[in-house]
């Protein structure tokens, strides 16, 4: 009588462990799973395949049931690669005896729900290529879960080595207890939960499947960017990509990552869309950073993301198209070829990307620091707003407690921060460096790096110094903008750039200060301008003297920025 006693209270706390928390029936807890994913995956085929029970009669699409005490249980969900949106269900920590859960490759937002403190079998979750998850632990997680980040770098969580399937010890001490009360009571029972031990351990083993690169993010491993996601971030198809590119149809430009094509989404937007080459220099920690950084941050003059693809070992960045491309594109080549920028247009588009670099360096929490400014990346819309682009490079500046700081280098060849390049040390004066070269671009027109010159004209930078110290302008300007500037603003900017370039990142200003400066020289520039033409129509001046007028004379002054103490001084006009 004793025996049969202890036989039933095994077996009914067998089917207690069997059943979901709550009260709730395991059909209740996946009937409560769809209707949270269909909240923002409405339509979706395979959430309309479900229906009844997610084990019985047929087992539903993405659910993988065994036999637990006579009764089909949960105990693996595979949801990769099903384009599915919105926040990780937190019914899902309801299915007490999942023991695997596979999400990766969609577009889950938010964080890991903290339900899933309550799957003590689970050994293993997987959101690898969730970029814009927050992968924060939630509170009663396992001791053991090792948290990792990264877009597409192996995210997985394990609480049992992955070389072979454990059963949790929870499991095993139940186990023993069940048998142990069955085959004292009968030899029946002892031979179904024999089945039962020996079904359950003859499962297959599984190793650990890394469906995306395993290169990780050293960048977004220092500082990631938590609770900050911007939802028009979108998680594209391969096959959408294809179509709006006619099958990637229309080249416009070749990067470091890969290849440009221009394109068109459904809903009629015009798309730039970024492919990562086999043979690029560039790779997933690229990708994945750019992908972060720009799910977080939004400037108008910061060119943003509009969507992605992990798909097929595709690695794909798509952006609005700025229909009148690059600074770089703009500033060389043959005159007859391009549409030469005037000298206030090419003004207003380094204070466009200054406002960008000035956001950057001011990020709520911890600045950003681009590492890669350059003409090619300043991009011009329809309207020629400069926005900065391309944060392949970018990088969190140093702070005290940084764990494993990386040292590496990058930047581009003639834009790179001499003291940066020398010593490893990072700071936003590497960007002012940079920025100051761009600005004796759109001066001079001519490359910061050319070796097709004499050898003291390589570098743009050593070549520009001389004529600045010396101030003659008009031997270092742009042929395509000469006699149309105002010398003072022209000077207000060759100032600029002298100091941003300087060797030793205490002398540089900051990005504010070069902000303030190129403000104040187009306004000198505009309101020049406005007295010229003010001139012209009272007949003073013919027309075909304007463009060779002298117009520093419409300045009583010039200002330039002292680097040592970070503010403007008055200075004697130019000389004459």
């Amino acid at each position: 009588m004793a025996a049969r006693s202890l036989l039933l209270y095994a077996l009914l706390l067998a089917l207690s462990t069997a059943a979901p928390s709550h009260g709730l029936t395991q059909a209740d807890v996946a009937k409560r799973l769809k209707e949270e994913l269909s909240q923002r995956n409405r339509g979706h085929e395979m959430l309309e395949s479900w229906n009844g029970d997610p084990c019985s009669p047929s087992t539903w699409e993405g659910f993988s049931c065994e036999p637990k005490d006579g009764a089909q249980v949960v105990v693996k969900l595979n949801f990769s690669s099903k384009d599915l949106q919105g926040p990780i269900p937190a019914a899902i920590g309801n299915l007490t005896e999942l023991n695997e859960i596979y999400l990766q490759y969609n577009n889950f937002t938010g964080f890991i729900p903290a339900s899933f403190s309550a799957l003590r079998h689970l050994w293993k979750l997987s959101v690898i290529c969730n970029p814009l998850l927050n992968n924060k632990q939630p509170d009663g997680f396992s001791s053991g879960v090792n948290v990792s980040h990264g877009g597409c770098a192996t995210q997985e969580y394990y609480s049992s080595p992955a070389e072979e399937y454990q059963s949790p010890p929870a499991v095993a001490s139940q186990k023993i207890f069940v048998i142990g009360g069955v085959a004292g009571g009968s030899l029946a029972c002892t031979v179904a939960l024999g089945s039962f031990f020996v079904c359950f351990n003859k499962r297959e083993r599984r190793s650990s499947k890394k469906d995306c690169s395993s290169t990780t993010n050293p960048v977004f491993q220092e500082c990631s960017i938590d609770n900050t996601t911007n939802p028009a971030v979108q998680q594209l198809s391969l096959k959408s990509i294809q179509t709006a590119t006619g099958n990637f149809k229309t080249l416009i430009g070749e990067g470091g990552f890969g290849s440009v094509y221009r394109g068109a989404l459904a809903n009629g937007q015009e798309v730039a869309v970024k492919v990562r080459s086999t043979s690029s220099t560039q790779g997933t920690r690229e990708f994945n950073n750019e992908l972060r950084l720009l799910s977080a941050v939004w400037h108008e003059n910061l060119v943003p993301l509009i969507g992605y693809c992990c798909e097929k070992d595709q690695q794909i960045l798509v952006y609005p198209f700025m229909s009148n491309g690059s600074l770089q594109d703009r500033l060389y080549g043959e005159a007859s070829k391009r549409k030469v920028l005037d000298w206030p247009t090419r003004l207003s588009v380094c204070i466009g990307a200054a406002r960008g670099l000035v956001y950057l360096h001011n990020f709520a929490g911890r600045c950003i620091i681009h590492r890669d400014i350059k003409s090619s990346n300043i991009l011009l819309d329809h309207s020629m707003c400069g926005k900065v682009a391309d944060f392949g490079f970018s990088k969190y500046a140093p702070q005290e407690g940084d764990s494993n700081p990386s040292m590496e280098v990058r930047g581009t060849a003639g834009y790179l921060d001499p003291e940066y390049y020398s010593t490893q040390v990072l700071s936003t004066r590497s960007d002012v460096f940079s920025f100051g070269v761009v600005l004796l671009e759109i001066v001079t027109g001519r490359y910061p790096l050319d070796v097709k010159r004499p050898r003291a004209e390589w570098s743009l930078v050593e070549w520009a110094k001389p004529y600045i110290r010396e101030y003659k302008i008009e031997e270092m300007v742009d042929p395509g903008i000469k006699g149309q500037y105002c010398s003072e603003a022209m000077w207000r900017v060759l100032e600029v750039a002298s100091v941003c370039t300087e060797p030793f990142s205490t002398f540089r200003p900051t990005m504010e200060d070069v902000l303030r400066e190129l403000e104040d020289a187009l306004i000198i520039e505009n309101n020049a301008s406005e007295y010229m033409r003010s001139i012209e129509s009272t007949g003073t001046l013919g027309s075909n003297r304007y463009l060779s007028i002298d117009r520093k004379m419409f300045a009583s002054g010039s200002a330039r920025i002292d680097s040592t103490k970070g503010h403007v001084q008055t200075m004697p006009s130019l000389p004459r």
